[in-house]
């Protein structure tokens, strides 16, 4: 389930930076899991689907485990049979104790109300700033932002916080930004990557700044990343062909960034950029980028972090670092057989000998 290798650009000449923390990342065992979930799965809902996690830690104490994991999720009426392909529709929290095993009651915090929204919230990504929950979130018409200081009752911004690019002839072509990834940098100001849709099924991550998380920037006149065979070799040809033998993960497509900082071996911020990667064949992957730094260039890991040989297609990364080992989330389907079909949340740990805390039961 995982690659052998995930190595990183190098800092200036002193040699690989560390990644045992980064990745790759094996799969959650059944005795690290609690609540009756099922390892690896820390949340299936067959009901309500609830994927495409963002977990935040509830104090901001990286040293204590205890969490909130917001999810996308499809609510339906009563006497309608659930539909995993019909667009989420609502934002669901779910706790854990101990960082990774989800409670089975949770609470509703965003649904459409908005025009501007079409119906339609989703890929959540949660950051703590200045003691609240703020909640990044895509809608029909763009990225929008709710807040919330108890990070159950929400109050959100009247309008996108990123709508599409008002010169329509730049490189994103005026299409609808998607899948935020927000972090905060030590200094205040935060950073937004998101998923920006090309042609023939190709998709770019796209990204942006600011001071105070209302007013965005982007940054640069081009992808922050995009899919490899790009990279000096024209655009993808698309999906549905088998790949190439030796075809890069990330070939057709990336999205879903999830950003999050990090130390290098020397002290030099770094942060780093885990998205989901896929093929023309329509595999996915995760994978990793960095830079050391908060600014200039994305470097990509040479091999995935998780998912290099799955059928199971996982996307949506989610990381979160704690001392001593980090936590992966993905979405991907439940499973390879005839109705099972369905998104679910499975977990992953890095360093693969990471000694994990007992779980909440």
């Amino acid at each position: 389930m995982f690659a052998a290798c995930a190595t990183l650009p190098s800092e200036g000449g002193e040699g690989s930076l560390p990644n045992a923390h980064a990745g790759p990342f094996r799969e959650i065992a059944g005795e690290e899991l609690g609540n009756a979930r099922t390892a690896p799965h820390v949340m299936e809902d067959d009901e309500r689907f609830a994927r495409d996690a963002s977990v935040v830690d509830l104090d901001g104490d990286p040293s204590t485990l205890a969490a909130a994991g917001f999810f996308a999720a499809t609510l339906h009426p009563e006497d309608a049979p659930p539909d995993p392909l019909a667009p989420p529709n609502a934002v669901v929290r779910y706790d854990a104790a101990d960082g990774r095993s989800f409670e089975r009651s949770s609470v509703t915090v965003l649904a459409p109300e908005l025009p501007w929204e079409g119906g339609t919230v989703a890929a959540p990504s949660a950051v703590l700033v200045r003691g609240e929950i703020w909640l990044y979130y895509a809608a029909a018409g763009g990225i929008g932002l709710a807040r919330s200081a108890d990070g159950l009752a929400f109050t959100r911004e009247p309008a996108p916080v990123l709508a599409p690019a008002a010169d329509g002839d730049g490189w994103e072509r005026g299409a609808i930004p998607r899948s935020p990834g927000v972090v905060r940098l030590p200094d205040g100001s935060l950073r937004m990557f998101y998923e920006v849709a090309g042609e023939a099924g190709a998709s770019f991550l796209g990204e942006a700044r600011s001071d105070d998380g209302l007013a965005w920037e982007r940054v640069g006149g081009g992808p922050a990343l995009e899919p490899a065979s790009i990279v000096g070799a024209g655009a993808p040809e698309g999906a549905g062909a088998p790949a190439a033998e030796g075809e890069p993960f990330d070939s057709a497509a990336v999205s879903d960034p999830a950003p999050a900082l990090a130390v290098s071996a020397t002290g030099r911020p770094l942060l780093r950029v885990y998205y989901a990667g896929r093929d023309s064949a329509g595999r996915s992957a995760i994978g990793l980028a960095a830079r050391l730094g908060h600014d200039g260039p994305l470097e990509r890991a040479v091999a995935p972090v998780f998912g290099a040989s799955s059928a199971l297609s996982p996307r949506a990364p989610a990381v979160a670092v704690y001392p001593g080992f980090s936590l992966l989330f993905v979405t991907q389907a439940a499973g390879t057989r005839d109705g099972q079909g369905y998104p679910v949340v499975a977990a992953g740990v890095a360093p693969a000998d990471a000694a994990l805390p007992p779980p909440t039961r």
